[in-house]
């Protein structure tokens, strides 16, 4: 019998020692469970706050692409419209160069009605010498044609006492431009 007991006490040690043994099993499954379970609402966590920060980058680098092509595009837009003020100021140029002459005498003798004094020289462009002799003729006070010709390509310069006004057709063209430009683009851009 003493072997027997011996063998019993064995055997409920062991038995014991399974039970506490799988008690102490249980709790640490438990327990990682536990570690798991807070791991993964951890990493979750920090994958929602890795979405959101990497869902602001793209679209702020989405607004700033956004913004960039659409200030090209109106950069483009206005590079396309000067394009086409300066076609329409460029074929005015062309016109007022192919005037008649007595449209180009009467354009002529209304600048030097509004700008010339008496006494004043007009410097003509050698292809208008001829109109503004005719057109001096007609004023209602004595201005002199000078001998030399002006440098331009059409028009007149007014030399006056201390003062010489550009009037040839680029600077007409150039102050009627700086003047009507905005109403220009008005009327091409509605």
């Amino acid at each position: 019998m003493g072997n027997e007991s011996a063998a019993n006490l064995i055997d409920r040690i062991l038995a014991d020692a399974k039970e506490a043994a799988g008690k102490v099993l249980a709790d640490a499954e438990a327990s990682a469970s536990g570690i798991r379970e807070s791991r993964d609402a951890e990493i979750a966590k920090k994958a929602a706050q890795a979405q959101k920060v990497r869902d602001q980058q793209i679209s702020v680098i989405l607004n700033g692409c956004r913004t960039r092509a659409e200030l090209d595009g109106r950069k483009e837009t206005l590079r396309a419209k000067r394009v086409l003020l300066d076609s329409v100021f460029t074929e005015a140029y062309h016109r007022m160069l192919a005037l008649s002459n007595d449209r180009r005498e009467a354009m002529f003798l209304s600048i030097l009605k509004k700008e010339a004094k008496a006494n004043d020289t007009v410097k003509p462009a050698k292809v208008d010498r001829e109109a503004l002799r005719r057109v001096i003729a007609r004023l209602p006070f004595s201005v002199n044609l000078s001998e030399q010709d002006a440098d331009a390509e059409a028009g007149f310069v007014l030399l006056g006492s201390g003062y010489e006004k550009d009037c040839s057709m680029k600077a007409i063209l150039r102050e009627l431009r700086d003047a009507e430009e905005t109403n220009v683009a008005k009327i091409l851009f509605r």
